[in-house]
């Protein structure tokens, strides 16, 4: 019992929930500037430079496509020398942003996207990821939602905020205010929090011991395939386990992209920012139930649960317009949606052992990202061609087959597994 009790205050003192502290933090300023909260600005950029909202839209496919090029050999510098990428990667960030505000034509504006990209890419979700990899074994899922979290929450803080900042001292000054800002915020933390590897401090990984246990048991939760990332490319696995990521980045950027302009063509402008401002609570909720859920029932049902609430989401829109059920479906696409951010690593996780994940994730989030490209364009040219309506239908159906794929993924991937360290 005293062992027992013992062994509880451990895992209570750990010091990787620091590092999930320190991941929120980070996130939370990382992370929105790169996508969510970087739109905010655009009427007042496009006002100044004379350029057209899809001139500006370039920035953000700009961003994207950094994600989309580089994600694997961003990922494998970060699994060599997180610490000195990471606080690189930030101080570029930082200072990219800041420089925002003094461009004065389009060609510095995307020059600047491309440095923004590669810190976004460097300091966010995948980063963290990596970060919170390394430090669980056990309560994985748990630690990784949590962290991630820290995107919705930044972006509902720091929306009205930013808004605030372009009224009251301009566009520039807001770029410049939030730069600063997130370059203090991430070299703080980077330098006073994260820690790479719990080896650095002489500690193991959150159930390391469990999972180095030689009873039948533990083997049995030690399984992983044998493959680093070239050994996987030809394998029927990983081929499903990619296109399951392009999947997941159409389901979920088709809403993102496309849900805000259609509610408000219905529901009018203040009941459609309701809309958004519900699913994107109800987003940080998705994050740390889905995290829970892979944590107590494994990936497979974890990826079910995400799809058929994307499926039931995109169903609802095509079949009703009442704002009742409007509500639903922003619920639903708030917890279906965390397949993108806290499923994602889970299930790489769950196939690869710790010395090949980190390349083996930045390549599937490349391919999360190709999807994330062309996820809006595709319900928007569908609905332009046809209707919303069977957007939504092609969509509830993309939805659906990210449990073929990255079901099907693990399974086959199970065929080969061998016991290895996690």
């Amino acid at each position: 019992m005293h062992s027992r009790r013992n062994n509880m205050k451990s895992k209570e003192s750990f010091y990787g929930w620091r590092i999930v502290i320190g991941a929120v933090l980070v996130l939370a300023v990382t992370g929105p500037a790169g996508v969510s909260i970087a739109n905010i600005y655009q009427g007042s950029v496009t006002e100044a430079l004379g350029i057209s909202n899809a001139q500006f839209s370039i920035s953000n496919t700009l961003i994207l496509s950094v994600s989309v090029l580089f994600g694997s050999w961003i990922s494998g510098l970060l699994a060599k020398n997180f610490t000195k990428v990471f606080m690189i990667a930030s101080l570029v960030y930082g200072l990219a942003y800041m420089a925002f505000g003094l461009v004065n034509n389009t060609f510095l504006f995307y020059l600047l996207s491309i440095l923004v990209g590669f810190g976004f890419l460097s300091t966010s979700a995948m980063a963290m990821s990596i970060l919170i990899s390394n430090w669980f074994v056990e309560k994985r899922g748990l630690a990784l939602s949590i962290a991630l979290s820290g995107i919705g929450i930044g972006g509902i803080i720091w929306s009205p905020i930013v808004t605030n900042l372009i009224n009251s001292i301009g566009w520039r000054a807001s770029y410049m205010t939030y730069g600063a800002i997130m370059i203090a915020v991430t070299l703080l933390v980077g330098k006073f929090i994260f820690v790479a590897k719990p080896e650095d401090m002489g500690l193991e990984a959150l159930g390391a011991n469990t999972a180095n246990q030689t009873s039948a048991t533990s083997q049995k939760e030690n399984l992983r395939v044998p493959f680093n990332l070239k050994e996987s490319v030809r394998k029927p696995f990983f081929i499903l386990l990619l296109l399951g990521a392009v999947f997941v980045g159409l389901s979920n950027n088709g809403g993102l992209g496309q849900f805000p302009p259609y509610m408000q063509s219905i529901h009018g402008a203040q009941l459609g920012a309701l809309i958004i401002s519900v699913y994107s609570a109800v987003g940080i909720l998705g994050k740390l139930l889905l995290g829970s859920i892979a944590d107590k029932f494994g990936v497979v049902v974890a990826t079910i649960w995400t799809s058929v609430a994307l499926a039931l989401t995109y169903f609802l829109a095509a079949t009703t317009t009442s704002y009742g059920f409007a509500i639903l479906l922003a619920v639903l696409f708030g917890l279906g949606n965390a397949n993108g951010t806290v499923l994602a690593p889970l299930v790489v996780s769950a196939i690869y052992p710790t010395k090949s994940y980190a390349q083996v994730y930045g390549l599937v989030n490349q391919f999360l990202f190709l999807g994330m490209m062309f996820g809006s364009l595709i319900a928007a040219s569908i609905a332009d061609a046809a209707s919303y309506t069977t957007a939504w239908y092609v969509f509830a159906v993309i939805s659906l087959l990210i449990i073929v794929f990255w079901a099907g993924s693990y399974f086959l991937a199970k065929k080969d597994f061998k016991p290895v360290e996690k």
